[in-house]
């Protein structure tokens, strides 16, 4: 156990915070998805999702 924290502990540590964030932020939506921090990270994803998609190229 010890060899795989001091082999993986800095990869560990990072997938733990991205979830830990993706977590908060599922949160502060899912609670509460009519707040202006709600509707501005909807509108955010939904920007993002719209130049993505129209800039991608189709075969």
């Amino acid at each position: 156990m010890k060899e795989i924290f001091q082999e993986y502990g800095g990869i560990l540590i990072t997938v733990v915070a991205i979830l830990s964030v993706i977590v908060v932020v599922t949160a502060v939506i899912g609670s509460d998805g009519s707040s202006a921090i709600g509707k501005a990270f909807s509108n955010l994803i939904e920007q993002f999702f719209t130049k993505a998609n129209s800039g991608a190229i189709i075969h």
